[in-house]
C-alpha cells in the first residue's frame, strides 16, 4: 500500500521526530532530529535512524524523487536515502509526497544500491502505480543512475548543506 511521507516525519512516530528547521521554500525544506525515544531503523544493512541522527529533506516540485541526507549524532554523513515518489505537495500544512516504494541508498563513498524493488513491483501489479507514473519513475531512476555513475550525485543543494556545521540537539 502506498503511503504519504511528510517533511516533519509525522508518519513515523516511532522515530520520535523533532523538527529543527522547516521552510517549504528552502533547501533543505526540513531538518529533523531523531529523538531519544526512537527505535533504530536500518535500510539496506545501514543504520539510518537512531537517537541523535538528523535527516535533511530535499525535494523539488518537478522531481519524482526526494532525497533525505542522513547524519549521525556526531554530524558525519551516514547516507543519502532517495525515495522515488510523486512530486511533493502541501498537505495538512506540511510538505509531503506519495512514496512509490522504490528507494536508492547512496553511501558517503558514492556507492548506490537500489532497495525495495519487489515492493515497487507489487504496487504495480496491484494497480496502484499507473503507467504514466511508472514512466516517470523509470526516467528518474535512469537520471539518478547517470548522476551516480558520473559523480554528479548528490546535487549541489545537498553538497552546500553538507558543508554547513551539523544541526542537532
Amino acid at each position: 500500500m502506498l503511503n504519504r511521507k511528510f517533511a516533519d516525519l509525522r508518519q513515523a512516530p516511532d522515530l520520535d521526530p523533532r523538527v529543527l528547521r522547516y521552510d517549504p521554500a528552502g533547501s533543505p525544506q526540513a531538518v529533523v532530529e531523531i529523538g531519544p525515544g526512537a527505535r533504530v531503523k536500518t535500510k539496506g544493512g545501514v543504520v539510518i535512524a537512531e537517537a541523535g541522527f538528523t535527516w535533511a529533506l530535499f525535494s523539488a516540485p518537478y522531481r519524482w524523487y526526494a532525497i533525505t541526507t542522513i547524519r549521525d549524532g556526531g554530524g558525519a554523513l551516514v547516507a543519502h536515502h532517495v525515495d522515488l515518489c510523486c512530486p511533493p505537495e502541501q498537505q495538512d500544512g506540511m510538505l509531503s509526497f506519495l512514496d512509490l516504494k522504490l528507494d536508492l541508498l547512496v553511501t558517503p563513498e558514492g556507492e548506490p544500491a537500489w532497495l525495495d524493488e519487489d515492493e515497487y513491483q507489487q504496487e504495480i501489479e496491484a494497480g496502484r502505480i499507473p503507467p504514466a507514473w511508472q514512466a516517470a519513475v523509470a526516467a528518474a531512476r535512469a537520471a539518478l543512475e547517470r548522476e551516480c555513475q558520473d559523480g554528479a550525485f548528490p546535487p549541489a543543494a545537498v553538497t552546500r548543506y553538507l558543508s554547513e556545521a551539523p544541526t542537532g540537539g
